[in-house]
């Protein structure tokens, strides 16, 4: 039946089931690209650096998200990250339970904005800390492709043996004392942004007294804190939106 052709009954309508074959390609774009070249054949991470406001960015981008002005300056980085954050998962990526916890963080880096998601390996999961400095591992450089899987997993700076020597308690009390830092600063940061502390004043109250008396948060209390600094800083966006509106801007009635 030609398509143009109209149904005088219903039950004349047919249809037909088929598929038609897609090809398609995903690009990490030219800033993107160069940062998995960079890692692919140097065992780098590639940053970018704004001309205006001075931020480096990891990875790297074409633009800046602050200034909206291409950024030139692209250099890679040698240097530890730090684990900002971290959770465990009980799955796989197929969603199949697995025999132990699978460790994710957030990795970043001194003076650097953004940073790396990935895989966290350590022999105790119950050791993984804030601060934590850290350093990927990659595979062979014939074995890289240039994607994020290159690194097969993070790992702390200092490993070794269950016996505790010097270095390695030196090493704990340096990481330790970094995220009792960060807990003070993140504090500082909820209580500066305005947002209202009695809300969660109870939460707040317990882990000021802790962070006061110089105590490691244990990792529930890592996970209010950062849930309570998301907040502070949602609540900071949004005062500052509208502080900056005009009246001008806004709708009548």
């Amino acid at each position: 039946m030609p398509i143009l052709e109209k149904l005088a009954q219903p039950s004349q309508a047919r249809h037909w089931t088929d598929s038609i074959p897609l090809e398609y390609h995903y690009t990490a774009g030219v800033a993107g690209e160069e940062f998995r070249r960079e890692l692919r054949d140097n065992g780098r991470f590639l940053v970018s650096k704004c001309s205006k406001c001075k931020n480096t960015y990891i990875p790297a981008r074409m633009y800046c998200p602050d200034c909206f002005i291409e950024m030139k300056d692209q250099f890679p980085i040698d240097m530890p990250g730090y684990v900002y954050s971290f959770t465990s998962v009980n799955r796989n990526r197929s969603g199949s339970d697995t025999d132990s916890p699978i460790m994710v963080c957030l990795v970043k880096f001194e003076g650097v904005k953004g940073g790396i998601v990935h895989l966290i390996n350590m022999d105790d999961p119950n050791r993984v800390s804030i601060g934590m400095k850290v350093t990927p591992s990659l595979r062979n450089q014939s074995e890289r492709t240039g994607a994020i899987t290159d690194i097969i997993a993070f790992i702390p700076i200092s490993t070794g043996p269950s016996k505790v020597t010097s270095g390695e308690g030196k090493a704990k009390t340096q990481d330790a004392e970094a995220g009792k830092i960060q807990a003070r600063s993140l504090l500082h940061s909820i209580e500066e942004s305005g947002y209202p502390i009695e809300v969660d004043e109870m939460t707040i109250s317990s882990l000021r007294s802790k962070i006061g008396k110089g105590e490691l948060l244990t990792r529930e209390e890592d996970r209010l804190l950062r849930g309570l600094g998301d907040k502070a800083r949602e609540w900071r966006k949004a005062v500052k939106s509208s502080s900056e509106t005009e009246p001008d801007d806004t709708l009548s009635g």
